[in-house]
């Protein structure tokens, strides 16, 4: 008795696997391929959606069988209990393969469709990927786009896989702290341009901050801008983390001197597809070197005069938040 349970249950779970599916593959419906293409095409595009919606799906052998035995469509999907399925076209053109994807309920309702073209089979992977993705968010193929499923059919395939330089614009408000002095707050401006290649970039700038004429203590100067960062995720907008160093010629009442201000930053990247970026990030600096003022002016109460006590050094951290714009 005991030999026939272990015998009888992998049985009928085996019979009984397609109905936990929640998705059914439609046999592709090929043009101008072979059946070996057709059926790789179809394999494909099965093992894209499962990693995808993390869940089991009929593959289109499976699904055909069902279908001749119901005849139709949304008969198979509600025989095997599937909650959807996906019909999937083929075309092959003089130069590429077109590929169709349309997503339905099991009732036979249009949910949402997609369409990629291919220059050859090898190219069918990343397109069943990025089709796989685009039906289950209800998004175009190119929001789905990432550094892992671009195709050669497309023009940012060699952009995100050489060094591509973004060059433009970049706006700062700075918030120094001078800790045992008030330091001005200050603006400045910059040519940035970040070498950007996978998944890091190098940013190099020249700037201007400008200095408070109305503080006792503010500063501005020239400096340039040195780093690198790392994206966290490989999507058209991705976050970044990095650090770098800042050489500088600073100055208070006229009086310049050098200075050195390593930092660290975090930001993020928009329209990483896109030929125009957008970026924003906060920035955190100290300065390593004094910022030397060349008076500390106190008010003296017996003799109802201001004192100046000669020149004071500070070494303020610096809170930068900037916005750009590279082309």
């Amino acid at each position: 008795m005991r030999i026939g349970t272990f015998v009888l249950v992998p049985a009928l779970l085996a019979v009984a696997a397609p109905a936990f599916a929640t998705v059914l593959i439609l046999p592709v419906k090929g043009t101008n391929l072979d059946q070996g293409e057709i059926d790789a095409i179809g394999q494909m595009i099965t093992t894209a959606y499962q990693q995808e919606a993390k869940d089991t799906a009929i593959p289109p052998d499976e699904a055909k069988k069902v279908v001749d035995e119901t005849g139709g469509y949304s008969q198979a999907a509600q025989k095997v209990g599937a909650k959807e399925y996906i019909y999937v076209s083929a075309v092959r053109l003089d130069s590429r393969i077109s590929l169709n994807a349309t997503r339905y309920s099991a009732d036979g309702k249009y949910i949402y469709s997609a369409k990629m073209s291919a220059t050859s089979l090898d190219d069918i992977e990343p397109a069943a990927e990025r089709l796989s993705k685009a039906l289950l968010h209800e998004q175009s193929t190119s929001e789905v786009r990432s550094t892992d499923n671009v195709m050669r059919t497309e023009d940012q395939q060699p952009i995100r896989a050489q060094s591509q330089k973004v060059a433009g614009f970049k706006g700062s408000f700075i918030y120094p702290i001078g800790w045992s002095k008030p330091v001005a707050a200050q603006m400045a401006g910059a040519l940035d341009v970040r070498l950007e290649s996978g998944q890091h970039f190098i940013e190099l700038g020249i700037g201007l901050t400008f200095a408070s004429p109305d503080h006792a203590y503010s500063y501005g100067g020239i400096w340039l801008d040195i780093g690198g960062d790392f994206y966290l995720t490989d999507g058209n907008v991705a976050p970044y983390l990095g650090g770098g160093i800042m050489p500088r010629l600073m100055w208070d009442e006229g009086e310049s001197l050098a200075n050195l201000a390593p930092y660290v930053q975090g930001g993020v990247m928009f329209f990483r597809d896109s030929k125009t970026r957008l970026y924003t990030d906060f920035r955190v600096a100290q300065n390593v070197l004094p910022i030397t003022f060349t008076s500390d002016e106190y008010y003296d109460p017996l003799t109802l005069a201001y004192t100046d006590t000669g020149k004071k050094n500070l070494y303020p951290t610096e809170l930068t938040f900037s916005v750009g714009m590279g082309f």
